[in-house]
């Protein structure tokens, strides 16, 4: 087996990664449940067809704007 594969398709559960660095990693298809990305930075990610669901956005940031400011605008325009 490649060295580049031997972590493909594993699970991690109950793990500390904290001040870790990922670069040039795949992650397609894979899952985060009750992960805590708190002051994560995201740089160069492709999040093509990501679902976020039951997430919390405080002082999340997307290209400098905050999230919850966009989820705010987004939630009164479809009411209108």
């Amino acid at each position: 087996m490649e060295d580049n594969k031997l972590l493909q398709g594993r699970n991690f559960h109950n793990m500390d990664l904290a001040g870790s660095n990922f670069g040039q990693v795949q992650l397609r298809t894979s899952s985060f449940h009750s992960v805590d990305m708190e002051a994560c930075r995201f740089r160069d990610v492709s999040f093509i067809n990501v679902t976020m669901e039951a997430c919390e956005f405080t002082g999340m940031r997307i290209d400098g704007v905050l999230v919850s400011d966009l989820l705010r605008v987004y939630a009164e325009s479809s009411k209108k």
